[in-house]
């Protein structure tokens, strides 16, 4: 609802002054004001604006206060208690007992269109005071003009947002319109809060930036000699620098339908999107975002589900260039923790699933091209990680410590600078001496690296060291020592790797063409690796195109083959294989 009002000789309506509705917005979006609170903080805005003893403007304030008061939220009366039709408004919103709100993430069964339907003229300023009165009203569905550009150019400085933060369930219906930052601070374009919901349809992001932005005075140091006082520079708020069109906190969702997610840029983690809660992308695209850390187009410690999406040119400074699951452990150092409050001591890594959905032409500068996990769970299935590339390791896909599930996918032309052209599956360096530690988080971290792999295609991937087409098991091998005697098996306890009905064929690295295999477990059954190439000219012996087992297990089935590779075919000990 607007808060125009008319004049007092009927003339057209006039709208409050923009910085009446910022100030308004700050208001009721950081209080939270309802009902006689919010009613008070609306009469001291206007008594504040009337500076003046104008007649004209005492008849507009007149005219202004019934409109307000309908617009304020829940009102109350004198014992405190809703009315009988604000009862009943309610209780048809939500049900009774509050049934449809336990309900909500029930999404099948609820209506396009829910609360209030609020049509949003081609104007930045009464789109943010639609989501604001939305927030108010218990939810609703704000329906933009068609084909519109939304400019933000200011920010709450409390959120780091251009729009007011998502408390309740609100969907926005784009109609092909685009919400942008337009402004030289930084600053997303959404945060969703603990229970907030947001559904955004036939919409494009684009422009966020996700900074740790600073705010409040600083405290003055004093300065030496008698000078005049400093100002000590302020400190960011944690998880300022995430999501840079898209912010989820925990106990909170977001559903995107159609949407485009583009030129957005965070200087943590997320380029695209930041989810500690709950996320859908659906039919949409996430394309030339960056995260200068993790997730270039979207970072998940959540719960995430893509479909028949496109995630594509998106570029992250360490890991996951277009998704990152968790972020990195690095050698010698305890667990990286998102800089988002309250992520320290919950899981590193959460759940995602992609269905449908093409990864390509990403690029990390670490690990993980297309996909990056170091926990949790990766399902995805009749999908395409293909024309990745990683500074480091898994050019389409690495997962270190996860559960990784690929059925029906093609992994093509990803590259890796080091090891797995197109995977990575791995319990990471040294891992049996971390298991043995008496560090009980090790303990049970052991055998949780494990890969099935079944009815897909790993093709024409390459690395620059092992693995062109799979790199499973240990990482931090540098070299494999030239020599005539086989090594004998090893326990194969850091990753296990499942292969069923799958294809190896044209992959490229210095050493293990198709598979590379260090200390870990491969079992194939009715697949196929061939026509792979180890570039390796220095070795006589223990260089293999097809596979390379390094003190690990490899087993075949009789159904599967290891043929056409250059120079040969396996090298280590591989049982039922033949040069």
């Amino acid at each position: 609802m607007s808060n125009d009002v008319t004049t007092s000789d009927g003339g057209a309506p006039m709208p409050p002054p923009t910085s009446r509705r910022r100030a308004l917005w700050v208001a009721t979006g950081v209080a939270g004001l309802t009902g006689v609170v919010g009613l008070a903080a609306l009469g001291g805005l206007a008594a504040r604006d009337n500076k003046s003893d104008d007649p004209q403007r005492v008849a507009e304030n007149r005219a202004a206060a019934p409109q307000n008061a309908a617009d304020g939220g829940k009102a109350a009366d004198k014992h405190g208690e809703d009315t009988d039709a604000e009862a009943q408004n309610r209780e048809d919103q939500y049900g009774r007992d509050g049934k449809d709100r336990d309900n909500r993430d029930d999404r099948n069964d609820r209506d396009d269109e829910h609360g209030r339907v609020r049509e949003v003229p081609c104007d930045e300023e009464k789109l943010i005071e639609a989501v604001d009165l939305a927030n108010r009203d218990h939810g609703g569905t704000l329906k933009l003009a068609e084909h519109c550009t939304y400019e933000l150019s200011f920010s709450d400085k409390k959120s780091g947002a251009g729009l007011p933060v998502i408390r309740q369930e609100i969907t926005i219906k784009g109609n092909d319109a685009t919400i942008k930052r337009d402004s030289e601070d930084a600053f997303r374009i959404f945060r969703v809060v603990d229970g907030g919901d947001l559904t955004l349809k036939d919409l494009t992001v684009k422009d966020g930036n996700a900074a740790e932005f600073k705010y409040g005075g600083a405290p003055m140091a004093a300065a030496p000699g008698g000078a005049p006082a400093i100002p000590t520079p302020p400190k960011g708020e944690k998880g300022d620098a995430d999501g840079g069109a898209i912010l989820v906190e925990r106990g909170g969702s977001a559903h995107l339908k159609k949407v485009t997610l583009t030129r957005n840029n965070a200087e943590g983690n997320g380029g695209a999107i930041a989810n500690f809660g709950r996320v859908d992308v659906e039919e949409s695209k996430v394309e030339d975002n960056h995260a200068q850390k993790n997730g270039g187009g979207i970072f998940n410690v959540g719960v995430l589900t893509v479909k028949e999406s496109r995630i594509a040119n998106n570029t992250a400074g360490k890991n996951g260039g277009g998704i990152a699951n968790g972020e990195d452990k690095g050698k010698g150092k305890d667990w990286e923790t998102s800089s988002y409050p309250g992520s320290e001591g919950r899981d590193k890594a959460g759940s995602v699933e992609i269905f449908k959905t093409s990864i390509e032409d990403n690029r990390a500068g670490e690990n993980g091209g297309g996909v990056f996990s170091s926990g949790g769970f990766v399902k995805i299935v009749l999908s395409e990680i293909k024309g990745n590339s990683a500074c480091d390791s898994g050019g389409g896909i690495y997962a270190r410590d996860t559960n990784l599930d690929l059925e029906k996918v093609l992994v093509a032309k990803n590259h890796a600078d080091k090891d797995g052209g197109g995977i990575v599956n791995t319990g990471g360096e040294e891992k049996k001496r971390e298991a043995l530690s008496s560090d009980s988080r090790n303990k049970d971290r052991e055998d949780e690296a494990t890969a099935t792999i079944s009815d897909s295609k790993i093709v024409d991937n390459s690395a620059g060291r092992f693995g062109g087409g799979i790199f499973n098991g240990e990482t931090g091998l540098y070299k494999v020592e030239d020599g005539y005697q086989e090594w004998p098996e090893g326990e194969g306890d850091n990753a296990t790797l499942t292969l069923r009905d799958t294809e190896i064929k044209g992959n490229t690295a210095l050493n293990g063409g198709g598979i590379f295999n260090n200390k870990g477990t491969v079992t194939l059954t009715k697949t196929h690796v061939t026509k792979n190439t180890a570039t390796d000219s220095s070795k006589n012996h223990r260089v293999a195109g097809g596979i390379l087992n390094h003190k690990g297990k490899v087993r075949l089935d009789d159904k599967s083959t290891v043929s056409n590779n250059d120079p040969t075919n396996c090298a280590g000990t591989v049982k039922d294989c033949f040069n």
